[in-house]
C-alpha cells in the first residue's frame, strides 16, 4: 500500500489557513501572527510535513551553505573554531563548506570579491594577511564576517579576539611574578594584524610595568611548534641573553620552545617561565601544563554566525557591526 507524501495543501487545510500562511511559516518570514504560526507549526508536526529545503532555498534565491574560510587546516586553533561554527550554523540551517587560504592575501581578496563564493550565501573568513584597502574590492551585497582583529573599514562586519589587551594581562602576570626580561617569541611585525596587535599590546604593557624591550629578546619565527623549537635552540646556541619568561605569540610556539628549553635542561618555570596564546588542547597536558590565553571560542562562533545570517535574511539583530569577545589568562604550571 503506497503512502502519499503529506502536502503544503494539507497542511493548510489541517491549520485552518491559506497555503500562503503556510509557505510563510516555512520561509521563516517575520510576519505571521505567533498564533497562528503555532497553528502551522502543529499541523506540521502532526501530520509529518516535513519541507523540501533544496525546493525553498531556489525559491529565496538561496543555497542553504556559507563558507567557513581559514589559513590553515594544521592550525588546531582554527579546528577548534571551527567546531563551534558548524553546531551554530545547523542549528539556523546552514550546511558549512571549509575553504583554505594557506594565509595568502590574494586568496583572501577572492573571498571579498565573491570569484571563489558562487555557491555560497555568504561566508566567515578568519583573515590574516587583508590590509585595509582590500575592503575597496568588495564584492557589492556578498554577506561576509570577519574573524579577528579590524581590518577592513566600511560596512563589513567583524568578531575580534582583544589581542592586544590579552597580550597586556600576559605582561602584566609575568612582571607580577617578578620577571624582567621578557622574550617575545614568534616576533613579525608586519606579517598579520593578529600579529601587530599582539606585539603592541605586548610593548605597552612593558612599558605599564616599567620594563624595556629587548631588541636581541623581539625573536622572530613561524607560528609552528617547529618554528618555536628551532628559535629558541639559535637563541641558546648563539649565547644570546637568556629570558626569565617568554611570552609565545600562540600555543604552538610555546609548546616548540617548551620541548627545546627542556632538551638544553632549561627549567620551566623556574628559571624561564612561559605563556602561550589561545589554549588549544595540548596545552592543558603537557609537562609542565601550559599558562595560556583563553578566548571565549563559542562567543567567537556564535556571533560570526549570527551576524552573517542577519545579513544574509535582512533581519537586523541587535549587535553593532563589531564584536569583541572576551579572554581568561589560564594560569597554569609555566608560569607558577
Amino acid at each position: 500500500m503506497t503512502t502519499m507524501a503529506v502536502s503544503m495543501h494539507d497542511v493548510a487545510r489541517a491549520a485552518g489557513v491559506s497555503q500562503r500562511t503556510v509557505s510563510n511559516v516555512v520561509n521563516d518570514y517575520a510576519y505571521v501572527r505567533p498564533e497562528t504560526r503555532q497553528r502551522v507549526l502543529d499541523a506540521m508536526a502532526e501530520l509529518g510535513y516535513v519541507p523540501n529545503a533544496a525546493a525553498r532555498s531556489l525559491r529565496a534565491g538561496r543555497t542553504g551553505l556559507i563558507a567557513l574560510v581559514v589559513p590553515d587546516f594544521r592550525a588546531r586553533v582554527f579546528a577548534d573554531l571551527a567546531g563551534p561554527v558548524v553546531r551554530e550554523a545547523e542549528a539556523l540551517g546552514y550546511t558549512v563548506l571549509i575553504e583554505l587560504t594557506e594565509s595568502e592575501r590574494e586568496r583572501e581578496i577572492e573571498v571579498l570579491t565573491g570569484s571563489r563564493n558562487q555557491l555560497t550565501d555568504g561566508a566567515i573568513m578568519m583573515a590574516l594577511s587583508l590590509r585595509p584597502e582590500d575592503g575597496e574590492r568588495r564584492r557589492a551585497g556578498y554577506p561576509i564576517v570577519l574573524v579577528g582583529d579590524e581590518v577592513l573599514t566600511g560596512d563589513v562586519r567583524h568578531v575580534a579576539i582583544p589581542n592586544r589587551e590579552a597580550s597586556k594581562a600576559v605582561v602584566r602576570h609575568l612582571a607580577g611574578l617578578g620577571r624582567r626580561r621578557l622574550m617575545l617569541l614568534g616576533y613579525a611585525p608586519a606579517e598579520h594584524q593578529t600579529g601587530r596587535m599582539r606585539l603592541r599590546g605586548f610593548l605597552e604593557g612593558l612599558a605599564e610595568a616599567g620594563l624595556t624591550a629587548q631588541e636581541e629578546l623581539l625573536v622572530e619565527a613561524g607560528w609552528t611548534r617547529a618554528e618555536g623549537q628551532r628559535a629558541i635552540e639559535e637563541h641558546l646556541d648563539a649565547r644570546r641573553p637568556m629570558p626569565d619568561a617568554i611570552f609565545a605569540m600562540n600555543d604552538s610556539l610555546a609548546l616548540g620552545a617548551l620541548r627545546a628549553l627542556q632538551a638544553r635542561g632549561v627549567r620551566v618555570p623556574e628559571e624561564v617561565a612561559l605563556v602561550g596564546f589561545d589554549d588549544v588542547e595540548e596545552a592543558r597536558y603537557s609537562t609542565p601544563s601550559l599558562t595560556t590565553v583563553s578566548p571565549d571560542v563559542e562567543a567567537l562562533a556564535r556571533n560570526a554566525v549570527a551576524m552573517l545570517h542577519e545579513q544574509i535574511s535582512g533581519r537586523p539583530g541587535g549587535r553593532g557591526p563589531h564584536v569583541v569577545v572576551d579572554f581568561e589568562l589560564k594560569v597554569r604550571e609555566s608560569s607558577r
